[in-house]
């Protein structure tokens, strides 16, 4: 949707136009840029205009020729402006870009109203900009009664036509200009981050990453602790419940040294509850119930973390070590959650707040409330409220907590760490490794032994930010981030074991409570629990929780050496492999003789997760619906198992994938027969199969015999 708001020279449309930015910008994602203010001038958007053609042109879209001219981005302004007012809506799906229009539904051709027309009509265009040669934005005057309307659309060159990508509009030209220049930025970040050259000479490559590991990394906990001793605040940029990470903080408070240079912690847990945890610290026996009430409030499931807890227990300990001049307080800073308040979804809305300003301030609240305690902070936060300078494409800064600790506080007194990770995305999307692999493939050479080291200056610094697939930038990691935290490959973590009795029968209601408030329905509605209790919750949260990371396995990572091969690593080692296929039956074989084998083992009462069935290691693509091929072979071979399978050898497809044939006898002497396509997956590097086995969409095509 477009960013309506009236900022920095953009105006807030109604009626018609509302409708048609309402229409476009819902489709024209790639220059929707969402969150950023139009019309800001920014020395990365300026770089660009040196490559921007500009030219005037001054003619009302009635005076352009009425036959279907897409040559130029005018010609097209006028003719997408004429089309759309004598046909409605329905026009853009054919005058936008194809990316675009497959997701504009069909509708017959309606007639603007004459309004409607005559402002799309009579619209002036004033100007062009080019970029390339291949993506322009058309400068538009539309005769608004409410006053001065400028219209940008975009297009991009499509096999020789100018094609309708979106459109914005302002109270200025120049706030058109300055928005194209922006969209330019990041249609450009999207090149750069997809057009990752091969590495030729990998050893040279790699070598510099490696030697600079070995004369500048340390070990961790003297590497932060160095880093808490120098600066008013550390920031641990985290992923949320890693057990490896949080008994290494555990280490790092356990440190005789931590306790002389930190005074306090910030935690990203909900601040209505810091009452909770100052009973805890201050108590003379351990009892944990405050925490475990505290975190109950976090999120409308709780925060059930068992390592988290541990953390806690840890800096109890601790504390009751020293004298009370030098204990640590634990302060929380995240935006308040107060559960037993909130009865209704706009109750929840008075407390949803721009978190990492409200983070920030928190924190520099508390810094200056206990200045006279010379000790510095530690604050852990998931690394994307940790990030401390970077921008967007086009030079608007990451308005993370980070950022806004850095503004306050100076940028020396702020100190922010990255623990290493996966590239995903703040739902916990997984998609590859840190730069293709090149970091983990530098971490192996040493031995994989865990690591910190400074991002200031050396290779590792000067790689383009990429850990996060909701964040577009071409700024680097040392613009972000000052250290590296390594503590061991991520194909080995676990997530975080649940707090036992976390979850009673009691707390199971409440939760039904707030998911209702939440999402409009019940959790037996919307998960399928068998009754509302604490024991059906806890088996749906011990799919995940306290589980092997699936999605960090090294099959679903991909290798470590995908940076020597480049961008479109994947499709390249997909085309080699099917070239060549007739020369690995064996494998292919063996592959679907596994796939037939895991299925045979499931425990087909309870199969466990979805996404990781038949079996973590054995992987087979449905044409749509996996919860439901689960489902059938569940009830299906629950009462009439598999007894026998047989396998042919594998022979080509039309589309040139191999394919196996095979036979499987059922327990009652029926047969099922098919054939059971199979593809390569570059991540895994192995054969899986696709579709063959789809039972649960063709039943009765399935054949059957006696």
């Amino acid at each position: 949707m477009g960013r309506l708001s009236g900022k920095a020279g953009q105006v807030s449309a109604t009626g018609f136009w509302k409708f048609s930015l309402f229409f476009t910008l819902g489709v024209a994602w790639c220059d929707n840029i969402s969150g950023q203010p139009s019309g800001s001038k920014t020395a990365d958007s300026n770089r660009f205009s040196s490559r921007i053609q500009t030219y005037t042109v001054n003619r009302n879209v009635s005076e352009f020729p009425t036959n279907e001219d897409f040559s130029t981005p005018e010609a097209a302004y006028a003719n997408l402006n004429r089309t759309w007012a004598a046909e409605g809506p329905g026009a853009f799906r054919k005058l936008s870009a194809s990316r675009l229009a497959k997701q504009i539904p069909p509708s017959p051709p309606k007639p603007l109203s004459a309004k409607a027309t005559h402002e799309l009509l009579n619209s002036e265009v004033l100007e062009v900009c080019v970029y390339s040669n291949s993506y322009a934005g058309v400068i538009a005057n539309v005769p608004s009664a409410r006053g001065t309307l400028i219209d940008l659309r975009c297009f991009e060159q499509e096999a020789g036509r100018w094609m309708n990508t979106g459109q914005d509009l302002f109270n200025d030209p120049a706030s058109a200009r300055a928005k194209f220049l922006k969209i330019v930025a990041y249609r450009e970040a999207e090149r750069a981050s997809s057009e990752r050259p091969r590495v030729t000479h990998p050893e040279e490559k790699l070598r510099p990453f490696v030697e600079f590991l070995r004369t500048e990394s340390a070990e961790p906990r003297g590497f932060i602790l160095e880093a808490l001793a120098r600066h008013r605040l550390v920031i641990l940029g985290e992923v949320h419940h890693r057990p490896r990470y949080w008994a290494f903080d555990a280490s790092l408070v356990r440190s005789s040294g931590f306790p002389k240079a930190a005074a306090v912690i910030y935690l990203e847990l909900p601040s209505n509850d810091q009452a909770l945890v100052n009973q805890f610290l201050e108590a003379t026996d351990y009892d944990p119930q405050p925490v475990v009430e505290m975190l109950r409030d976090n999120l409308w499931m709780g925060w059930p973390d068992q390592p988290m807890l541990d953390f806690f227990k840890t800096v109890w300990e601790v504390n009751h070590s020293l004298p009370e001049s030098q204990r640590l307080r634990i302060v929380l800073v995240d935006m308040a959650r107060p559960w037993k308040e909130i009865k209704a979804r706009g109750d929840w809305r008075r407390y949803d707040v721009d978190r990492n300003q409200f983070m920030a301030e928190k924190v520099v609240r508390d810094l200056r409330e206990h200045e006279a305690d010379p000790r510095h902070a530690l604050f852990i936060v998931g690394y994307m409220h940790a990030l401390v300078n970077l921008t967007h494409p086009g030079g608007d800064p990451v308005k993370s907590a980070g950022w806004h600790l850095r503004e306050t506080l100076g940028a020396t007194n702020v100190f922010a760490v990255f623990a290493h990770s996966p590239v995903m995305s703040n739902m916990g999307e997984v998609k590859g490794r840190l730069a293709m692999g090149l970091f983990e493939t530098a971490f192996a050479a040493m031995t994989n032994r865990p690591m910190a080291f400074p991002l200031d200056h050396g290779p590792f610094g000067q790689q383009v930010f990429d850990a996060s697939l909701d964040l577009l930038t071409t700024d680097t990691y040392r613009q972000a981030f000052q250290a590296y935290l390594y503590l061991g490959p991520l194909e080995n973590e676990v997530f975080s074991s649940l707090i036992p009795d976390f979850y009673t029968d009691e707390f199971v209601q409440e939760l039904d409570r707030r998911h209702r408030i939440m999402f409009g329905r019940g959790l037996v509605e919307a998960y399928g629990f068998p009754k509302l209790d604490s024991q059906s919750f806890i088996v749906w949260m011990s799919h995940t929780w306290g589980q092997p990371r699936w999605d960090w396995a090294a099959s679903r990572l991909g290798p470590l050496n995908a940076w020597q091969l480049g961008s479109g690593w994947e499709r390249k080692s997909i085309a080699a492999k099917l070239k060549d296929w007739t020369s690995d039956t064996n494998a292919i074989k063996q592959a679907a003789a596994r796939l037939f084998d895991a299925i045979q083992k499931v425990d087909y009462a309870s199969p466990g997760d979805w996404r990781q069935f038949p079996a973590p290691d054995v992987d087979y693509r449905v044409y749509s619906d996996y919860p439901g091929w689960q489902r059938w072979i569940c009830q299906h071979f629950r009462t009439n198992p598999i007894v026998a399978v047989e396998i042919g050898e594998p022979s080509c497809q039309p589309n040139g994938h191999p394919a196996v044939t095979y036979k499987e006898t059922l327990k009652n002497g029926a047969n099922l027969e098919g054939v059971l396509p199979m593809d390569w997956d570059p991540r895994g590097q192995r054969w899986f199969g696709t579709e063959g086995l789809d039972w649960h969409l063709h039943e009765d095509n399935e054949k059957e015999t006696r």
